[in-house]
């Protein structure tokens, strides 16, 4: 019931109760509310949907969005909310690649070009090669890497769109499968 009694307007509702089968873009200023929409939206697909909470994938901006972003749909959706993955871009292309911040600054040393600052390009680069089939020389492989790593997400919500820069939109749509040749096999 607060999932959509707690919404500001319409349009908000609307947003949140849309088809689980539909792509939706939310264009709206600062301060409208874009935030609440995601979550609100996250909580209808778990609580009203009863959407395998491990099947969605919240990105953030920063770690401080992605934080507050939790507690807000732990307190509206409670112990159904816990399966959710909400992280960063960089915190996903890390995961996606395996690459931990001790290896990530190890690389950054040995990087002439870097001058003691981590290099956190590196693995969303790496991240969207992987998305993308290209970091396997066999093509089999390669498929294989793509579907493990996307295994379980069908739903991708995204704060902050308006706010990514060119890679995090190729890792956006290198994820959701966009950047793929082969129609049937985007999810």
């Amino acid at each position: 019931r607060r999932v959509v009694e707690e919404l500001g307007d319409d349009e908000q509702r609307r947003v949140v109760e849309a088809s689980e089968e539909e792509n939706l873009l939310v264009l709206a200023g600062p301060g409208s509310g874009k935030t609440k929409t995601v979550v609100h939206r996250i909580a209808w697909l778990l609580k009203i949907r009863h959407v395998p909470a491990h099947s969605i994938l919240a990105l953030c901006f920063n770690h401080d969005a992605a934080v507050q972003l939790r507690r807000r749909l732990r307190a509206l959706a409670g112990d159904a909310a816990r399966g959710v993955t909400v992280m960063t871009y960089h915190a996903l292309a890390m995961r996606l690649t395996g690459t931990s911040f001790r290896a990530l600054a190890d690389r950054s040393a040995t990087d002439k070009t870097v001058a003691a600052e981590m290099d956190f390009t590196r693995p969303i680069r790496e991240a969207i090669a992987l998305l993308k089939g290209q970091s396997a020389a066999d093509p089999g492989e390669r498929n294989e890497a793509r579907d493990r790593v996307l295994a379980g997400f069908r739903f991708i919500l995204v704060d902050e769109y308006q706010d990514v820069d060119d890679s995090q939109y190729d890792l956006i749509s290198a994820l959701a499968g966009r950047t793929l040749q082969e129609p049937d096999a985007q999810p």
